[in-house]
């Protein structure tokens, strides 16, 4: 039994894998016995737009019936879900295995610089049984629950090439197939996939750098083959944005980030303001202006005064609609007023807006907050300055939920609506929502053996707590350890690239944090969101593990 565990001083193959296949069947137990989230009224253009998308897909209608949210989002998970009903898979059990492929991968691309079998087998169950994986926000029916798998796909392809470029291109072709397919999916899985281009773009630079400058042989085929995701990623995006074109007529991921549209909400971005209020992008004193002066905006007024419209989106608290909620206000104005009839006359319209809104500025009716003619084309606030303090405080506030594991209680939410609503819903996803509550409260009622399974989650988020944290000091004091003896032996060997990978890893979590700040306080303002942060969970542990290993590798 002995030389079956262990074997040269480290773990044996086949024990590694006994213990890994172990832990995963326990991790979709775990994951089979939690409870959806499922409240289709109180997320219409969230929870319920993804489920009904993928309803139409599977009825063969691809994301529905076009109205004014129809393509308002970029919907790959929509397509995940629709293929997870197909195959009859349980939903959370789905997106727990797909987590446990990034998990493997990420592993297994570190894998040059491992020389244990138990650092890869101590990173994958770190890696695995991420407290973030299993919290309450993965249990609802929205992309956030897949979008951390994607993005470690796409870190775990990067890294393994960066770590493996001194070998042939046939070594590491496969891992260039991965971040370019995932990259595809990352991208149409949410508006802000572009944050993850950074670690590409990096590594690229870095990785040709290194050929040229060590003279390795077959260097040009190599930075050939690395524009291969280039391609898998276009056509990937491609063939999702065909789907649209033949059903809508537009060759786009979304309308929200169209051409037109950006420029339209852009243009009334850019216009002065009265009195500059951080949560509000486009104030009341903008609207009023665009209004007399911009014929296709006058409208807008009266169908934005609506008691439903404003009792969605209007905030009682600043007085205003907030950044993150005018824009959908402004398309459901525009859609009573018939401007989605068809996704043309939205394009037109936008179009439209934006060139009599040039014309003001241009002949000075309107004037834009710099003063120059040329306006904006994006749907996030303009950067300033006086957001830096908040969003360095947002930032250092993500970081601090994200290495704690705040917020990663794993019981779902209860489940909001009539039965008719709600068990569509779960014969659709194949798992239960928590229907049934404790008396009296709003907390949904586990049985003997949820309670304990649940248990169970919550005693790794407390390890995690506690663990990771130290784990992360002690992975920071191996970077410089070794930063130290490369600049003193003046050397660059695969542990160097290592520390440049790890660097690389606590800059993206730095920078999503950073984005979601941003966010926070210009559009959001509803507190800190676990479910924004995701992203950086798994570059934490990765970056913690790895260094732990080091630290203590025998």
């Amino acid at each position: 039994m002995k030389k079956y565990i262990f074997k040269d001083n480290d773990i044996s193959a086949p024990a590694a894998i006994t213990v890994a296949v172990l832990a995963l069947i326990l991790k979709l137990i775990l994951s089979y016995t939690q409870f959806a989230t499922i409240y289709p009224n109180l997320a219409p253009i969230d929870d319920h737009l993804m489920t009904t998308a993928a309803m139409s897909i599977v009825e063969g209608n691809w994301l529905g019936e076009y109205t004014y949210l129809t393509i308002s989002k970029h919907a790959f998970f929509a397509v995940w879900l629709a293929f997870l009903h197909v195959i009859k898979m349980p939903y959370l059990v789905a997106n727990m295995l797909l987590w446990a492929a990034a998990s493997l991968a990420a592993v297994m691309a570190l894998r040059p610089v491992f020389r244990k079998r138990w650092h890869i087998l101590f990173t994958f169950l770190g890696l695995l049984y991420n407290p973030a994986a299993s919290a309450q926000y993965a249990t609802r029916i929205y992309r956030d629950a897949i979008f951390p798998s994607l993005c470690l796909m796409f870190v775990a392809g990067i890294t393994a090439v960066g770590l493996r470029y001194r070998e042939s291109v046939k070594k590491w072709a496969g891992w260039l197939v991965l971040y370019g397919v995932s990259f595809g999916c990352i991208y149409l899985c949410r508006e802000d996939g572009m944050w993850i281009i950074p670690y590409f773009a990096a590594a690229f630079v870095i990785v040709t750098i290194l050929l040229f400058v060590e003279k390795t042989k077959g260097k040009f085929v190599k930075i050939t083959a690395m524009l291969l995701p280039f391609v898998l990623s276009a056509a990937v995006i491609g063939g999702y944005s065909y789907m649209n074109y033949i059903h809508y007529g537009r060759f786009i991921v979304s309308d929200f980030t169209s051409a037109e549209f950006k420029a339209a909400y852009g243009a009334l971005t850019s216009l002065e303001q009265d009195e500059w209020h951080p949560m509000v992008a486009v104030p009341e004193d903008v609207r009023e202006n665009v209004y007399r002066e911009v014929e296709a905006f006058t409208p807008v007024k009266k169908a934005l005064q609506k008691p439903l419209l404003v009792n969605g989106y209007y905030n009682e608290t600043i007085g205003d609609f907030a950044s993150g909620a005018f824009y959908w206000a402004l398309r459901e104005a525009l859609s009573d007023l018939g401007m989605y009839d068809t996704p043309q006359t939205a394009q037109q319209y936008y179009e439209k807006l934006t060139a009599e809104i040039q014309q003001a500025v241009n002949e000075g009716r309107l004037k834009t907050s710099n003063g120059k003619t040329t306006l904006r084309k994006s749907v996030t606030p303009p950067i300033k300055m006086e957001y830096v303090p908040d969003v360095l405080a947002e930032t250092f506030a993500g970081f601090k939920v994200s290495i704690l594991f705040e917020q990663c209680d794993p019981v779902a939410h209860r489940a909001v609506g009539t039965p008719e609503e709600i068990t569509p819903v779960e014969e659709f996803i194949n798992q239960p929502g928590a229907v049934a509550l404790i008396p009296y409260t709003e907390t949904p009622y586990l049985s003997p053996i949820r309670a304990i399974t649940h248990g169970i989650l919550r005693v790794f988020n407390a390890v995690y707590t506690v663990c990771i944290p130290v784990m992360f000091v002690i992975a920071v004091f191996w970077q410089i350890k070794k930063l130290r003896e490369d600049m003193t032996n003046k050397k660059f060997d695969g542990e160097t690239m290592l520390n440049i990978v790890m660097l690389g890893l606590v800059g993206m979590a730095l920078l999503r944090c950073a984005m979601i700040a941003f966010v926070e306080v210009a559009s959001f303002g509803i507190g800190t969101y676990v479910m924004y942060l995701s992203t950086v969970h798994p570059l934490l542990i990765m970056y913690s593990f790895t260094g732990f290993c080091k630290t203590f590798e025998y």
